[in-house]
């Protein structure tokens, strides 16, 4: 379990505030920011910011960065989250599974020093960003971690969780990314590895 997670207390995140005016729909998915797309089915209300990748010049994986609630009413109704329950659909049609940390910390591939840049860009812009708005009404969930950050926190992993009723968590996560920059739909799809209720969020990469 991560130790002193990197995720804000959500009385901070709560004090951003943002316009009802910016959200809108983006195909079958709503914006929640520039970035951010939602989707709400079965319970599960998923979110993917994708400013992190966007900045990227040469996009060989891609970085993500998520908001998962469980919104269910029900006492006894979890959600699980393991690296197996996410997958991503890139433009041209191939699905991705979730990197594995040593795959991600190859300096090689990508490596640890893109990976503690990364955090430091969430930290800075999408952590306390207008996509968290999306979860009014929920408890922040800290701690989840799939990827380690070598230069703070979170330094520990943590990818066996159980998001509560009316709760909801926050993770980076990394896919391989052969598309490059391409222009497109990208999907990432959640399966709850218990209940098999899946959401798909469509989005597409403004690229800078």
């Amino acid at each position: 379990m991560c130790r002193r997670p990197w995720f804000p207390t959500i009385s901070l995140l709560a004090a951003v505030l943002i316009p009802l005016a910016f959200i809108a729909q983006a195909g079958s998915a709503t914006k929640t920011s520039t970035f951010g797309f939602m989707v709400h089915e079965q319970g599960i209300r998923l979110v993917v910011n994708t400013e992190t990748a966007a900045w990227k010049k040469k996009p060989n994986f891609l970085p993500l960065v998520i908001f998962i609630g469980n919104s269910t009413l029900s006492s006894a109704s979890v959600l699980t989250l393991n690296r197996y329950c996410f997958s991503l659909t890139d433009p041209i049609g191939q699905i991705h599974s979730l990197c594995t940390l040593k795959e991600i910390q190859d300096r090689k591939n990508y490596g640890f020093v893109e990976v503690a840049n990364d955090y430091t860009f969430i930290q800075q812009s999408i952590e306390a960003g207008p996509d968290v708005q999306s979860f009014n009404g929920l408890s922040l969930q800290p701690g989840t971690c799939f990827f380690t950050n070598v230069r703070g926190q979170p330094s520990m992993i943590r990818d066996q969780v159980q998001i509560r009723p009316n709760g909801f968590t926050t993770a980076l996560l990394y896919f391989a990314n052969p598309a490059g920059r391409a222009k497109g739909t990208y999907k990432l799809t959640y399966t709850d590895p218990t209940t098999k209720a899946s959401v798909t969020v469509p989005f597409e990469i403004a690229w800078k």
